[in-house]
């Protein structure tokens, strides 16, 4: 490990100075002068912003960084694949924290502890649990710049305007309200995530089922029986159901996150329970009807609670990454706190990591919404994440497989192609046996 690069890298990151942009640097201060950083990531806002400032990295270090974007949901299969073959084609992974066992176990990721370790890098900024999320085996395996949960959010003239009043306190409630407003010839009430995967049906339906009071397993870690056909999950499911198939937009059994935000933004629906990250996207003043007019709130919950949906996306370095130093020296700068604040303050991303931005002025006049209906759009994503359930994914390598099977089985449920409980307990059958060979269970 070239240490004195690291910490040259670290002290530019800490000193704003790669954030706000760079002098021309001599030969010899550039210590990865022809390394190429490859980058394997999503076409999300933060990526986005990210090559827009990449020059200044590069311009310090001499290195150069690729960048290939792709749909989330195709981003998400292609990391899978290069990960799990050990491919060197990439030495930088966009990754979720939920899939970060998985491939920490099978030794795919490079600690960054040794560059964490430069006294000039903050880890301390970040918000605790996101850099839990990325911790395997007591070793930081990627540095967070996503932190992730969902928001109601409703717009307030519509709502007001039927006579009604928002937000609802259960998903039992929203129900209710989406019924009432139908009465009133208001409809489509809502726009909700419908492919079946991990990361959207299962991203909702997790929280409607804590909310019910079911669980994943009987008692994580110490008995891994899984119960995705209990009785609340099996209630979570027609819950969901009934908002999809009833009350959605056209087109929910398949719809995604961009689906949502598209319906919210255009004042097409009254309400939506979305990603809390996605208020810049569905306020931005250039494409957004709403501005001004939405309300903002922590997503229902049930008879158990309120469960928000939690989780961090960061980048990893794969272990087989032919330039490991050059891309931790990468992962520093773009997570360090003034590149955070520059993207955070002159964009739409919001779905900042680090505890220092949220409250810097900078970022406060950007993204501190509050029109009047409920909480401040701050106030609501920081209850939101309070909220957070730390294993709404459950910390093994096994649960994308896991939540991908029951996101089908929920999607039959939608299509009427099975029952709530036909579709989970066949969900269940498939997870015990995927458990079983995991070795969690006899």
């Amino acid at each position: 490990m070239q240490r004195q690069n690291l910490s040259k890298i670290a002290a530019l990151a800490a000193a704003g100075i790669m954030a706000l942009g760079l002098g021309t640097a001599s030969a010899q201060d550039k210590p990865y002068d022809g390394v190429t950083i490859r980058v394997l990531s999503t076409q999300q806002p933060w990526d986005i912003e990210v090559q827009k400032r990449v020059a200044a990295f590069q311009e310090a270090t001499g290195a150069t960084v690729e960048y290939d974007l792709y749909a989330f949901g195709q981003a998400v299969q292609k990391i899978a694949v290069e990960l799990s073959t050990g491919s060197p084609a990439y030495d930088v992974f966009f990754l979720e924290a939920s899939d970060v066992s998985r491939f920490a176990a099978a030794g795919r990721l490079s600690p960054l502890d040794d560059a964490i370790a430069s006294e000039n890098f903050d880890v301390d900024d970040f918000i605790p649990s996101t850099v839990k999320a990325f911790t395997y085996d007591g070793k930081v395996m990627g540095l967070p710049y996503f932190a992730a949960t969902q928001l109601y959010y409703w717009n307030g003239p519509m709502i007001e305007e039927a006579g009604l009043t928002a937000p609802p306190e259960t998903w039992e409630d929203m129900l209710t309200l989406c019924g009432a407003l139908k009465d009133k010839g208001v409809a489509p009430c809502t726009a909700m995530r419908g492919k079946p995967s991990t990361s959207e049906n299962i991203w909702y339906w997790t929280q409607i089922m804590l909310g019910e009071g079911g669980t994943w397993v009987k008692d994580f870690p110490d008995d891994m029986t899984p119960t995705v056909n209990s009785p609340a999950a099996v209630k979570a499911a027609g819950l969901y159901a009934d908002l999809l198939n009833n009350h959605g937009i056209p087109g929910s059994v398949s719809a995604g996150y961009d689906d949502v935000v598209v319906a919210m933004q255009q004042g097409n629906v009254p309400m939506v329970v979305e990603g809390a990250p996605l208020a810049g996207r569905i306020l931005d003043p250039e494409l957004s009807k709403v501005v001004g007019k939405v309300g903002f709130a922590p997503p229902p919950g049930g008879p158990a609670g309120q469960f928000a949906p939690f989780t961090a996306q960061g980048y990893v370095v794969g272990a087989a990454s032919r330039n490991v130093d050059a891309a931790k020296a990468f992962v520093l700068w773009v997570t360090s706190r003034d590149t955070v604040l520059d993207i955070a303050a002159n964009s739409t991303f919001l779905a900042v990591t680090r505890s220092s931005v949220w409250s810097h002025p900078a970022f406060v006049k950007a993204h501190g919404y509050d029109f009047g209906y409920g909480m401040s759009f701050t106030e609501a994503y920081s209850k939101a994440l309070e909220l957070g359930e730390p294993n709404y994914r459950l910390p093994i390598p096994e649960f994308r497989e896991m939540g991908d099977r029951v996101g089908l089985a929920l999607q039959q449920v939608v299509t009427g192609e099975k029952s709530a409980r036909e579709a989970l307990d066949d969900a269940q059958a498939d997870v015990e046996k995927l458990l079983k060979r995991a070795g969690y269970l006899k």
